[in-house]
């Protein structure tokens, strides 16, 4: 009797311990989503071309601003309007001013400002190249590097020498830092190498 007795003493306190038993079940809480494993190269360069970073990278660079006085010219910026002079975009008057000759007037590319600068933009439009590498970063990111050039637009190709010309016919290279958004890669940011 009394081991009768110490066993159901030791199964009610089992039982008023409130302590319920292990269990090694299954949970089925959701789990962080895992980013895959980091783009292809074609993958890379897909997302990099179609990004909007890619169209805004270096914009500015597609583009110049002269001034349309003679007297605040230098010597490079009279030799870039002499280019564009030669190919009907721009003339010089006799005193070196600069005149938008018919076939820029009507062209919404040549911007002639009230503060006696004229803008021209764009001169080109960006080109992707190849992915030449792709490696993955300890945050998750990806970093992907890749080729592109300038391909100038009948403006841009009018300009045969000088730093604008020099700049266009340059190869160039970028960096492009790519993060999983759950869904797809997309590009975070774009720097130049």
């Amino acid at each position: 009797m009394r081991r009768f007795c110490l066993v159901l003493a030791l199964l009610l306190l089992s039982a008023c311990s409130g302590k319920e038993p292990a269990t090694t079940t299954a949970t089925t809480a959701e789990q962080k989503p895992q980013a895959p494993k980091p783009p292809t190269v074609p993958q890379a360069r897909e997302t990099i071309a179609s990004a909007g970073e890619f169209g805004q990278f270096e914009f500015t660079n597609a583009a110049i601003s002269v001034p349309v006085a003679g007297s605040s010219m230098n010597a490079p910026t009279r030799e870039l309007l002499q280019q564009l002079s030669a190919a009907g975009w721009v003339a010089l008057d006799g005193s070196g001013d600069l005149m938008l000759t018919d076939k820029s007037r009507s062209d919404k590319r040549f911007l002639l400002r009230e503060n006696g600068l004229l803008d021209v933009v764009p001169l080109a439009k960006k080109e992707m190249g190849e992915v030449t590498a792709v490696r993955p970063n300890p945050d998750g990111t990806v970093t992907a590097e890749f080729t592109w050039k300038w391909v100038p637009n009948e403006v841009g190709a009018s300009l045969k020498r000088g730093p604008v010309h020099d700049r266009f016919a340059a190869p160039h290279a970028a960096r492009a830092n790519l993060i999983w958004n759950g869904t797809e890669w997309t590009v975070v940011t774009i720097d130049p190498v």
